[in-house]
């Protein structure tokens, strides 16, 4: 009878140690896995979950790229624009060419009223690739940068410049920006705009 028990309880610890290393099989996630899982999250708009992928990502490898551009872009559809800033610049440094990167920079710094910083990469994207639209959104386009270029150049109050913008979006539009009712013209059409393009 007691070998029995022994038997008994040897089987039972053996089946949990099987157990417990089958469950180890899996294989950890990988960094390019956690970003695709973190653009699938962005796409459905889980952002904070996109966000954890790709922080977890970062945290294996810290130049990866594509894993900044998710975080920031994340970052800013929660409103987070300090992170998002981080985010952005901190993937800029390490690929100066990154079209995306720019543009959500241009877009977050707008929502920061750095307005002649959001002017700057806005500018730099639409000169780069002037039908350029973000892989990940195709809605975000260079048409949202050139109304994005025309409200900040109103803010700043170049109000020629921000026709030049408005026209590339509107091409018969044409008013008198030296005037007043001028102005209220464009703000007019800036604001109608925004809710087309």
């Amino acid at each position: 009878m007691p070998m029995t028990r022994t038997v008994i309880l040897f089987l039972m610890l053996l089946s949990t140690l099987v157990f417990f290393s089958c469950k180890n099989d899996e294989a950890p996630p990988n960094p390019q896995d956690l970003i695709a899982k973190g653009w699938q999250d962005y796409t459905t708009g889980n952002y904070q979950g996109a966000i954890d992928k790709f922080n977890q990502a970062l945290s294996m490898d810290g130049n990866l790229v594509d894993a900044y551009n998710g975080a920031g872009w994340a970052s800013a559809k929660l409103n987070q624009l300090a992170n998002a800033v981080s985010k952005f610049t901190t993937g800029l440094g390490k690929d100066t060419a990154n079209l995306e990167i720019k543009a959500g920079l241009s877009i977050v710094y707008n929502a920061q009223r750095n307005y002649a910083q959001s002017i700057s990469y806005a500018s730099q994207v639409v000169a780069s690739r002037p039908s350029w639209s973000f892989s990940r959104d195709l809605t975000v386009s260079a048409s949202d940068l050139h109304l994005l270029l025309a409200e900040n150049y109103f803010a700043i109050a170049d109000y020629a410049a921000s026709l030049t913008e408005v026209q590339k979006l509107n091409s018969v539009f044409n008013t008198d920006v030296g005037t007043v009712a001028g102005q209220t013209a464009l703000a007019q059409e800036i604001e109608r705009l925004r809710g087309i393009v």
